[in-house]
């Protein structure tokens, strides 16, 4: 398993890829904790592996939630090992219809929240031999799209976020590394996913946990910096 003894925690763990990245690291041998705000959602997470995850209902975007996140992953875990930024809001408005507190909670659940949640658990990653940062971006912080400006900026904001803070930590022992989904299948579940082949069809979540793992994993321990494309629609085709 290539993640075995390993200790994780999944912001956005409770649906979705977050849910899938739980899941695939579970199934590697990993420890979890997943936190999400939907106390159902995240008893449901727990309850498909009782054995290697844990769960807490956490507010990113709350710092007092946040400031407790060390304390709950010692208690949890022992220790870090692993954080996967994955937590985050997606509004799809016209300039002229975005709120400003659309936009400013935008910014805060998939920017700056990811700001408070690494600085805030740094300290233990660092204390692990060999720790892994892994940012779930967007191909929307790549490339710009209409009526997604708040969620464009937000994940442009964590790319830029993600390489800096790998050139800050080049002389640790720790990788910090984003994944950039495309338009991801989030109806069908990780362990449901279907034999394919490559082509124009959507993501699916298990691709996306999938690439989590390989960067959380030894076989990433070279890759540093980087924004790995998963965007399943030929995006790059086109």
């Amino acid at each position: 398993m290539k993640l075995a003894g390993r200790r994780a925690l999944v912001t956005g763990g409770g649906r979705g890829i977050g849910r899938a990245i739980v899941q695939a690291f579970s199934a590697e041998g990993a420890r979890v904790l997943a936190v999400a705000r939907t106390r159902a959602e995240l008893d449901a997470v727990a309850a498909l592996a009782p054995d290697s995850v844990r769960v807490e209902q956490i507010d990113v975007t709350n710092r007092d939630d946040v400031d407790r996140l060390p304390g709950l992953v010692d208690g949890a875990l022992g220790g870090l090992d692993i954080l996967v930024n994955n937590a985050g809001i997606w509004m799809e408005r016209s300039l002229l219809e975005y709120t400003r507190e659309e936009w400013d909670r935008t910014l805060a659940t998939n920017l700056t929240a990811v700001f408070d949640v690494t600085r805030a658990l740094l300290p233990a990653l660092l204390a692990s031999d060999s720790a892994r940062i892994v940012n779930i971006a967007a191909i929307d912080g790549e490339v710009g799209f209409p009526r997604l400006t708040a969620q464009c900026a937000a994940k442009a904001g964590l790319i830029g976020f993600t390489r800096a803070l790998a050139k800050e930590l080049y002389d640790r022992a720790i990788t910090v590394n984003a994944i950039c989904p495309g338009w991801v299948d989030k109806r069908v579940a990780y362990p449901d996913t279907p034999p394919r082949v490559p082509g124009k069809a959507p993501a699916l979540p298990w691709d996306v946990a999938r690439a989590a793992v390989y960067l959380a994993s030894q076989e990433g321990v070279c890759v540093m910096g980087a924004c790995l494309d998963v965007h399943g629609l030929g995006f790059l085709a086109s």
